[in-house]
């Protein structure tokens, strides 16, 4: 019915706007006279066609001789908004008619405005409240703190309580008051300004201000008003508003606390268990919070449950936690849900319950509690439910991570970049392992560092992976400190210095990194920023090699193997028999030779080891086992499991295999011919340096066999081929030199 009306008032504004204006101008005058205005900006505004104009009228006339508050505008528009006209249906006094309680709330306001008037204390502390609850006016709270300050003024010891508590937080008018008439009005067009000043003199919200609420808090505590005690306590704890002063917080808190305020009592509670002003004395603060805790005050009871549970001022007793966090949870206590759905899902002190501890995360989370979502989302993804349900967990995981928090917004990352209950998308899982390691994520840092090191998903950029290594090492994230010590050591993004290596290095190693150890014993043998010292390298490359490290068995095995003394080589073999055993393809590779380079060779066994290395993307070894399909030597003849293996290995660029894949492809052995995809591969193997691949080129270019005649070309690569020593190639060029004579 309202908008209905503000409808109407809006389509006949134009004509209003000038009865408004006599309504402005004559209200400070002349009671009469602005009903006469009045009257004219309803009838102008349409309310001739509506049939309860002449009751909004009667309204209005009847209360404006009432306003009696030192007269003029002010008065009269307090009576006003009395009346309910200025948007409402009808005025309050109307309809008071149809309920006997508002109209009884009605008279009452009247009453007590007058006495307000006339500078009656408690009847400004009423009109106060009233404007700030809407009883028998509409509810408006610049208006109630106007009439709250009066009455402070004046000593008004609950005035001043209710004034200082308006200004711990910004305060507006709910939408049944007069901000609903505030944005009403402030739509319609030019004016609006001017009508909004004119309905509410004193605004319809009242801005946060610490030193106001001190101050008014203050007066009231020092009349013994045990809650203005506990706030005023609470904002010289918080420093808000004032010098931070915990001595003078406890002093307040203490006198509040004594008169059995619940906040204060929690608040000597937090002072003694954090000490804050105070030593230390869990038992003091588990006293006080007990005392909240007895009236029913949720955060006490959240906070002695956490004690409890620690076994902290108090036995332990988790069940005893568990009821704390039940009652706390039933007054609507996000983290003591979420504590007690810890209690159910651990079975700590309380029967193991994943049902319960479902719901308790669920209930926490829903009221945007970061960490129930958090643990609800491992309990879907982890099946802890009914069943796993990853995308689920992802729905959670983003809650959280919308709200800020690190782990959930890395969590997405990692769900993003390994396509679990999302999308693969690796340019997600960046944008997301970035926001949590801007959030101090080291996990979150040091996996976009790797991203900026490799380019995946984002543009390489060595010196940014190297600021995330540096930020997750800083946060003691082992991993990032090896790989920021490497970068150090190669000069990957940062200036090479081997002393820098060292020191991360260093740190790594004393917390037990395998890969730490090998790569600082290198810089110890090289004596690369730091003394050298080869039994300290050997001594770390051992330390290393016990913890199974794939590589630092290879590089033990390296180690020994350069030593000229029997033993010291035999025992080398052992390692590199390990390393390979433990995956190393490098060392794998190194077995499978020494297989075929026994007397007689072992051509099995330099087959297995051969296969294990090739399958680990081994490029040599893939050549080796290639070839050995060919020959039929150590396995079964098979041109085209070696056109196979020829191709893994040329396509990671090895030379001999791109000439010996060549060869097959030209001839249709084992695959189909293409001479010209053959050229290509002798050209790759050529460009490499391969001599036979030269020559092979020579032939094409001297014969114009799939590439056009050049003499110049063919002889160019004879050239190549021949300063390599290639017999027939120098052979080549002499036969074009004779046939040029």
């Amino acid at each position: 019915r309202i908008e209905a009306q503000l409808e109407e008032y809006r389509s006949r504004t134009d004509e209003a706007e000038s009865a408004l204006a006599d309504l402005r101008a004559t209200l400070a005058a002349d009671r009469e006279s602005a009903a006469r205005a009045l009257n004219a900006a309803v009838q102008s505004s349409g309310g001739g066609r509506r049939p309860n104009a002449a009751a909004h009228l009667s309204g209005v006339r009847r209360l404006l001789p009432a306003a009696r508050i030192g007269g003029g505008l002010r008065a009269s528009l307090a009576m006003l908004r009395l009346a309910g006209y200025a948007l409402t249906s009808r005025p309050i006094a109307e309809a008071a008619a149809h309920d006997g309680a508002a109209a009884a709330q009605a008279a009452e306001f009247r009453r007590w405005l007058e006495a307000a008037g006339e500078g009656d204390g408690e009847a400004q502390y009423r009109v106060g409240s009233a404007y700030e609850h809407g009883r028998g006016v509409v509810a408006n709270i610049g208006d109630a703190a106007l009439w709250y300050r009066r009455a402070a003024e004046q000593g008004h010891r609950e005035a001043q309580f209710e004034l200082g508590r308006l200004y711990l937080q910004e305060r507006r008018s709910g939408p049944a008051g007069s901000q609903r008439w505030y944005q009403a009005v402030s739509g319609q067009g030019d004016g609006a300004g001017e009508r909004l000043q004119l309905l509410f003199p004193n605004g319809v919200a009242i801005e946060q201000d610490f030193v106001e609420a001190l101050r008014w808090s203050r007066c009231a505590a020092e009349q013994g008003h045990p809650q203005a005690q506990a706030n005023t306590a609470s904002l010289l704890a918080r420093g808000d508003g004032c010098e931070l002063d915990y001595a003078e917080a406890r002093r307040w808190y203490q006198r509040a606390a004594e008169q059995g305020d619940a906040a204060a009592q929690v608040g000597l509670g937090v002072l003694f268990a954090n000490g804050l002003g105070v030593e230390i004395d869990l038992v003091l603060a588990a006293y006080w919070y007990g005392q909240a805790a007895s009236q029913g005050n949720d955060g006490a009871q959240l906070a002695l449950g956490l004690m409890y549970l620690a076994g902290q001022g108090v036995a332990a007793d988790a069940a005893a936690a568990a009821e704390l966090f039940r009652a706390a949870g039933d007054k609507g206590n996000a983290r003591a849900r979420y504590n007690l759905g810890l209690l159910h899902l651990r079975g700590g002190g309380i029967p193991r319950d994943l049902q319960a501890a479902e719901s308790c995360f669920r209930q926490a989370a829903r009221q945007g509690l970061a960490a129930a979502m958090l643990s609800l989302a491992r309990m879907y993804e982890n099946g802890e439910t009914a069943m796993a349900n990853p995308e689920e967990a992802a729905v959670w995981y983003r809650a959280a991570a919308d709200q800020g928090d690190p782990e959930a917004q890395f969590t997405i990352g990692r769900m993003y970049a390994r396509g679990e209950g999302l999308p693969l998308s690796l340019s997600e899982a960046a944008g997301w392992f970035e926001r949590a390691a801007a959030n101090g994520h080291a996990a979150a840092q040091f996996n976009i560092g790797v991203f900026y090191a490799d380019g995946t998903a984002v543009a390489k950029d060595p010196a940014r992976a190297a600021e995330w290594f540096k930020r997750a090492a800083e946060q003691g994230l082992t991993i990032a400190q090896v790989r920021l010590g490497v970068a150090y050591r190669v000069g990957a993004g940062v200036p090479q210095d081997p002393a820098v290596a060292v020191h991360w290095l260093e740190r790594a190693a004393e917390a037990g990194s395998a890969e730490a150890k090998m790569a600082l014993a290198a810089l110890v043998a090289e004596g690369s920023g730091t003394p050298r010292d080869r039994p300290r390298a050997e001594a770390l490359l051992r330390d290393a090699a016990a913890a199974a490290h794939a590589p630092a068995l290879l590089a033990l095995g390296h180690l020994l193997a350069a030593d000229s003394e029997p033993e010291r080589q035999r025992e080398a073999w052992r390692w590199y028999r390990a390393a390979a055993d433990a995956g190393s393809a490098d060392a794998q590779y190194l077995m499978g030779l020494a297989a075929l380079r026994r007397d007689p060779p072992q051509m099995p066994d330099a087959a297995l080891w051969f296969g294990k290395a090739a399958e680990g993307g081994h490029a040599q070894a893939q050549f080796e086992l290639a070839a050995m399909h060919v020959t039929g030597s150590g396995v079964a003849p098979d041109r085209e499991r070696a056109a196979f293996w020829y191709r893994r290995a040329a396509d990671q660029g090895e030379p001999r295999a791109q000439f010996n894949l060549a060869v097959m492809v030209a001839n249709g052995d084992g695959v189909p011919a293409d001479l010209a995809a053959a050229l290509t591969l002798y050209e790759s193997a050529a460009h490499s340096g391969l001599a036979e691949a030269q020559l092979a080129l020579g032939d094409a270019f001297a014969e114009g066999r799939g590439r056009p005649l050049d003499v110049g070309l063919a002889r160019a690569w004879y050239g190549r081929a021949a300063a390599q020593g290639n017999r027939r190639a120098d052979e080549q060029l002499r036969a074009m030199s004779q046939a040029r004579e």
